[in-house]
């Protein structure tokens, strides 16, 4: 059959007769090329000469030469940090990388946009009943990566400053230990037993976090508000850059403002005091209605983002209600739809249905929310196909006043309750290897937000005494089940393990307050610190 139409075609093409002629095209111009005007390498070193000037450090290419408008930008967000940001001791250099080379936690290196090096490990020394941070055999680095010269000017900003936050903490010995901080950050030791230890080896520790306590350092829109307290050196450094640029931080933490402005930033406010004896409340709140009656959709906009970076059901609800009486009372608000991309920043339950009756209005469209990143990112599509499946993080078993305990993360918890989900965990503990006997099992309910940190008491949650083997590896297996309040659908996350070994001897929690001392290498850029 081929052959028969490749003949046909042949034939076709005969009686046709010649093709016509093209006239040739005349010569084309040549390709016209971009120079630049000046010349390059020279701007680049007087750039990078006058960062160093300014601020003493060195800008090193390793791998990715610096650009012009990197510099400049970079020369900028340094122009407002006060000057106990510049010159830090054992910081020579910052680095300028394609990418993160070292080991994220599966963090792909790609969404990395800096680090700050070197890596600590955090070590009770028995023997001399010291609890020690033993910081890496490297020299202190600040490094930048190709993903963070595509933020925007605000987000970069505020990403620098967060990593230079990291290198004056380290480099001042870690303030982020000291007694001062630990205590108005809620952060505590837990001791964590080595898998073979004994009465008399030495054992990790980490810091956890104080469920009790709902807000730790405001977080940037890249983050959750549990970034924060799962991370003592990250809580730090979200503070520093909540100091310089959330306004309502002052007021949110006046305790750790206050260690701030006094220890790291010399005085210096970033934004106007807004008076003595007002609330963090009462500030958002009249800010909220100033904005409204002027038809102020950004400034509106702005009031819900500041708020959205703790956890504050109580001002929330509050917001969310004067949001729904200013739309009730213009049903054809013009700022309807602004509004309505604003209420994603609120994890309150009338937030969302304030945001369904304008889609069902017709005053707000879904795909207007979609191609917003935050409306999006809380969207009943993502949510329920991504999102509302994240497992726990960061699980610890504990033994604390007699009782079995299990504490970790719930990032999605806010979220889901906003959507309509109620909470459930699913635990159980089995013999290493012998997933089917189990040694004990239970459920945690939880039918509200609260501020994504779970402790579980696991004799209370089982109904019996626990009674497990001493000595001996266990697994603690723990999965979350959401179920909407009305449509009963559920969702189920992947289950999280963790190899626990109980020992009737081991303190999980320190007897009576303790200091961290940090300890360098006695080489290079650290011998500054002993």
């Amino acid at each position: 059959m081929r052959q028969i139409l490749a003949v046909l075609a042949v034939l076709a093409w005969a009686l046709a007769g010649p093709l016509p002629v093209k006239a040739a095209d005349p010569d084309p111009a040549p390709r016209p090329y971009y120079e630049y005007p000046g010349n390059y390498a020279e701007e680049v070193a007087a750039l990078v000469k006058k960062f160093k000037d300014a601020f003493g450090y060195e800008l090193v290419d390793f791998g990715r030469p610096w650009r012009i408008e990197e510099i400049q930008e970079l020369h900028e967000a340094f122009a407002e940090l006060p000057p106990s940001f510049y010159r830090l001791p054992g910081l020579p250099a910052l680095y300028r990388l394609d990418h993160f080379m070292g080991n994220a936690a599966g963090v792909p290196a790609e969404e990395i946009p800096a680090a700050t090096l070197p890596s600590y490990m955090t070590v009770h020394d028995t023997e001399n009943a010291t609890y020690k941070l033993m910081v890496g055999n490297q020299d202190l680095r600040v490094e930048f990566y190709n993903t963070l010269f595509y933020e925007d000017r605000e987000v970069f900003k505020n990403i620098v400053h967060h990593e230079m936050a990291h290198a004056l903490d380290l480099s001042r010995g870690f303030m982020s230990v000291s007694p001062e901080w630990l205590a108005l950050s809620k952060f505590s030791i837990l001791n964590l037993p080595a898998l073979d230890a004994t009465p008399e080896s030495n054992y990790l520790y980490t810091f956890i976090d104080d469920p009790a306590e709902d807000n730790y350092a405001p977080v940037s829109l890249r983050h959750l508000p549990t970034y924060s307290r799962g991370n003592l050196q990250e809580d730090f450094a979200n503070s520093m850059a909540a100091y310089i640029h959330y306004p309502y931080f002052r007021l949110s933490h006046p305790e750790r403002y206050r260690f701030l402005r006094e220890k790291v930033f010399g005085g210096r406010d970033y934004f106007p005091d807004p008076g003595e004896g007002k609330t963090f409340k009462e500030v958002a709140l009249a800010d909220l209605e100033q904005a409204l009656s002027k038809k102020d959709a950004e400034g509106a906009r702005r009031v819900f983002v500041e708020v959205s970076r703790g956890v504050y059901p109580e001002i929330e609800a509050a917001m969310a209600k004067k949001l729904d009486e200013f739309l009730k009372a213009d049903p054809q608000q013009e700022m309807a739809a602004a509004l309505g991309l604003a209420s994603c920043y609120s994890s309150d339950p009338l937030a969302l249905t304030l945001r369904q009756d304008l889609v069902r209005k017709k005053q707000l469209t879904v795909e207007a929310t979609l191609k917003d990143e935050r409306c999006a990112r809380v969207s009943r599509k993502n949510f329920e196909g991504g999102t509302g499946q994240w497992p726990p993080l960061g699980l610890f078993f504990l033994r604390e006043d007699g009782r079995d305990v299990l504490q970790f993360l719930d990032p999605v918890l806010r979220l889901a309750h906003a959507r309509g989900f109620h909470t459930r965990y699913l635990w159980r503990i089995f013999p290493e290897g012998q997933e089917s006997r189990l040694l004990a099992e239970g459920t945690w309910p939880l039918d509200k937000g609260g501020n994504g940190s779970v402790r579980i008491d696991l004799e209370k949650s089982a109904g019996k005494k626990l009674n497990l083997p001493a000595g001996q590896p266990v697994i603690l297996e723990l999965g979350v089940e959401r179920m909407h309040r009305t449509t009963f659908k559920t969702l189920h996350s992947t289950p999280q393990k963790i190899r626990i070994v109980v020992q009737p001897w081991f303190k999980y929690r320190p007897g009576g307050e303790v200091r961290v001392h940090p300890v360098f290498p006695l080489r290079g850029a650290y011998q500054h610190l002993n």
